[in-house]
């Protein structure tokens, strides 16, 4: 029993010596980690934080420049999302389609709108075997005048055009298929984002994305 109460008190002893140390934040330091090993995790609705991303895909390729292709780490984009803004959506999208250094997009959970969107930009795109992907021609909630409400809606036109070109550019979709789902919200599992060349492979080793 005193052995027992001795190395508690020693551990509690550790234990206050290290909170003193002020220690840096632990998302601080997930933050830096995940900088380190090329990793964006995107965990929320797409959003214009996504340009401080776009801008650190951007020093990726900074710091690269003049290194064959294949010697460049890899960026790792995470995606776990309802969807969101399709201005930071598009921004995030160029930035990838333009990145020399290699980038792979890994769906997670479910990727819904805009997520899907942005998972479709890397060439190389993994997918866990349950995940879920949601494909429709976006929503949009405008309050305004009727001028304005005309107006954006014009922009939605041409924008909803920009997304089928993008859609049928980087999948298997037939402006066909494309027909019969482009009213409603299409929910598509991971055999069938293989099938249509939405996602390159279905993830069965951890390896594949560490």
């Amino acid at each position: 029993m005193q052995n027992a109460d001795l190395t508690f008190d020693f551990c509690e002893v550790e234990v206050k010596e290290l909170l003193n140390k002020n220690l840096p934040d632990s998302e601080l330091l997930d933050f830096y980690n995940r900088i380190a090993n090329r990793e964006i995790f995107i965990n929320f609705d797409i959003e214009d934080i996504l340009v401080d991303w776009s801008k650190q895909i951007i020093d990726w390729n900074k710091q690269d420049k003049g290194k064959p292709i294949e010697e460049r780490k890899p960026i790792k984009i995470f995606i776990n999302t309802d969807g969101g803004s399709i201005s930071a959506m598009w921004n995030f999208i160029n930035v990838i389609q333009l990145s020399k250094t290699p980038c792979i997009s890994i769906a997670m959970g479910k990727i819904y709108s805009a997520g899907s969107m942005i998972f479709l930009a890397a060439p190389t795109r993994l997918l866990f075997k349950n995940t879920t992907i949601m494909i429709h021609k976006g929503s949009s909630g405008v309050i305004s005048d009727i001028s304005c409400i005309i107006n954006y809606s014009k922009y939605l036109e041409k924008e909803t055009e920009m997304r089928k070109d993008y859609i049928f550019s980087n999948t298997n979709i037939t402006p066909k298929k494309y027909k019969e789902i482009e009213d409603k919200d299409w929910y598509i599992t991971a055999s069938e984002a293989v099938e249509w060349n939405i996602a390159t492979k279905i993830i069965t080793d951890i390896d594949e994305i560490i």
